[in-house]
């Protein structure tokens, strides 16, 4: 159990403040429309507190213009100043250039999860991939 004994809130003010404090989002926007994205949820439990999970977005036209390259070095840089030890992130094992793009800023494949995306009528496996940050 991930659950620590006081880490059982139901506290609405409190459950404010731990999202506000554990949440990241930058979001690269042109003339009102979003060009992308890429989010940070750390969990509020002690015991996984050290890691953040990346959800990210970028049109297909934006592909290899830099934009996620920007996005994920401010990151990184915030998650270092946080103090995080890990951002993870998954990826269908598919999309060969997301996958090159990510072991190039330095995450590596960690395993697969098996049938976990299901779109366009089938089944797709996913990368998990991590990168160690703040290691002594």
């Amino acid at each position: 159990m991930l659950y620590l004994p006081d880490e059982r809130s139901f506290d609405k003010d409190k459950l404010s403040e731990d999202i506000k404090r554990n949440f990241y989002i930058d979001v690269k926007t042109d003339d009102n429309q979003i060009l992308g994205y890429l989010s940070v949820h750390i969990s509020m439990l002690a015991k996984v507190r050290q890691i953040g999970y990346i959800v990210t977005g970028l049109i297909n036209d934006l592909h290899q213009q830099g934009l996620a390259t920007q996005m994920f070095n401010e990151t990184i840089k915030w998650a270092q100043r946080k103090g995080l030890r890990r951002l993870e992130l998954t990826v269908i094992t598919s999309n060969k250039p997301a996958v090159n793009f990510y072991e190039k800023l330095g995450f590596k494949i960690e395993g697969i999860k098996h049938e976990s995306v299901f779109m366009e009528e089938h089944y797709f496996d996913e990368l998990y991939m991590a990168m160690m940050l703040n290691q002594d």
